[in-house]
């Protein structure tokens, strides 16, 4: 990562930047939404899952490596905001459009538009999710990346952030696992501030999108997540294992890199990067030790989103 530069000032600039009030500094932590507002984000993931098993009863065949790459567009309609939060739908298909770099797109499309319907809560937790398991393996990760970093504001400190400041967060592991008690630590730094613009990225305001937003000041947040293990590597059933007459052995781990891009007018995620590398080496066993199956998976990624200013008119 690089490390945040010297900030130089004169000295009459000092003291003027110290007459405005420290709130007005202060990254808010809710995206500004309005019902009816369309959205339009490049998602860019590569990546691949490779699973090993194995048996002393029998000899499973293990799944071939998984591919999770993906490049997609994803049109994001605001069909309700209120105090409650707010509900999106959101269209995902496999597009390919000019990249904010300038690099090659074709505007084919090889896929239908899935729609994927979402409600976030002011604290960023999402539920009634409809349409998720009609997506493809790296359609769901690359949709999983864009909704954990579109809300990510949202986990952080109600009263906003300031630029320097850095904080944690441990949040357990939701996704079912046969290793109980992980949870992930989060270290966040907000670096800086700089043009939400990436190089070489269009001025022109498309019917769609959210220029304003690419012309605007982003706050740079650095994220280093760890995964923790907390129950012992010999013993680390999960309730619902044991209630199904089995135990299991092993341990997890993973790191994540994470880069956000947050417009500090909107609060609206302008863009990101992230670099994902996950690993789990498990044994589940039933009860009586008669009969056991060991699973090694490693897993890795790096995702790309960009909100988009200037796209097709034909995406929807």
């Amino acid at each position: 990562m690089t490390a945040p530069r010297s900030l130089r000032c004169t000295i009459g600039l000092a003291s003027l930047l110290a007459t405005v009030p420290a709130h007005a500094q202060r990254l808010s932590p809710v995206p500004r939404l309005h019902g009816g507002e369309t959205l339009v984000y490049q998602l860019d993931l590569s990546g691949s899952r490779s699973n090993k098993v194995e048996s002393r009863v029998t000899t499973p065949e293990s799944p071939p490596r998984e591919d999770l790459t993906a490049q997609c567009l994803l049109q994001v309609n605001v069909a309700e905001v209120s105090t409650r939060g707010f509900r999106l739908k959101t269209y995902l298909s496999d597009r390919n459009v000019v990249r904010p770099s300038g690099e090659s797109s074709s505007g084919t499309v090889s896929s239908p538009d899935k729609l994927v319907e979402v409600f976030v809560a002011p604290n960023g937790a999402a539920s009634a999710i409809k349409g998720f398991t009609e997506l493809t393996s790296p359609q769901q990760h690359a949709w999983n990346a864009w909704l954990n970093r579109f809300t990510s504001s949202m986990t952080f400190p109600k009263s906003g952030v300031r630029k320097g400041q850095r904080w944690k967060m441990l949040e357990n592991e939701s996704s079912p696992s046969p290793i109980a008690e992980l949870a992930w630590e989060r270290k966040y730094e907000y670096v800086k501030q700089e043009t939400c613009r990436s190089p070489g990225q269009s001025t022109a305001a498309g019917k769609t999108g959210d220029p304003r937003a690419l012309a605007d000041t982003c706050a740079v947040i650095f994220v280093h997540a760890q995964l923790r293990q907390k129950s012992s590597p010999k013993n680390a059933t999960p309730q619902d294992y044991k209630l199904r007459g089995l135990t299991t052995a092993g341990t997890a781990s993973g790191t994540n890199e994470t880069i956000l891009y947050i417009s500090t007018t909107t609060g609206l995620l302008v863009r990101s990067t992230e670099d994902v590398q996950q690993t789990m080496d498990a044994k589940v066993s039933l009860a009586d030790g008669s009969n056991s199956v060991r699973y090694v998976v490693n897993a890795k990624s790096r995702s790309q989103i960009d909100l988009l200013p200037d796209v097709p008119q034909d995406v929807r």
